[in-house]
């Protein structure tokens, strides 16, 4: 009798921890207020300065205010973002994809393995227009 119980016992540890671990990567201390922050100063780090470059890849003016000029939307508590920029007379945007990976963002345009259709069917956990939050 107490053999079986304690068979049980060590069965349901080992049930519990394979679950805290299959959850691990699903945990992050970043708010949606940091993600977005991250993927502003992630989004001007890859923009070439001017001047640095034998010509110029972007036509677009983004001003001096990038978050006023775009709009964020995230999914699976902030795993994928998507982040459209507007230039200043919005005739032109760029839209790039990060995955947030260990509190880091990776871009991940055209990444084959992800289905960015299949992503922008599901329905977002936070929006945001032009620096107003509209869903949180």
């Amino acid at each position: 009798m107490h053999k079986h119980v304690l068979e049980i016992m060590v069965l349901m540890i080992f049930s519990i921890s394979l679950v805290a671990c299959g959850n691990s990567e699903a945990k992050t201390n970043l708010t949606y207020e940091d993600i977005v922050d991250m993927t502003i100063e992630k989004f001007e780090s890859e923009l070439p300065k001017l001047g640095e470059l034998d010509y110029e890849p972007y036509d677009i003016d983004y001003g001096s205010d990038l978050r006023s000029g775009s709009d964020i939307t995230m999914w699976e508590n902030g795993k994928y973002v998507k982040f459209v920029v507007h230039d200043k007379e919005e005739n032109k945007k760029e839209t790039t994809y990060y995955r947030l990976k260990d509190d880091e963002l990776v871009n991940v345009n055209g990444h084959p393995d992800i289905d960015f259709d299949s992503l922008e069917e599901q329905k977002p956990d936070y929006i945001e227009e032009k620096g107003e939050i509209i869903k949180e």
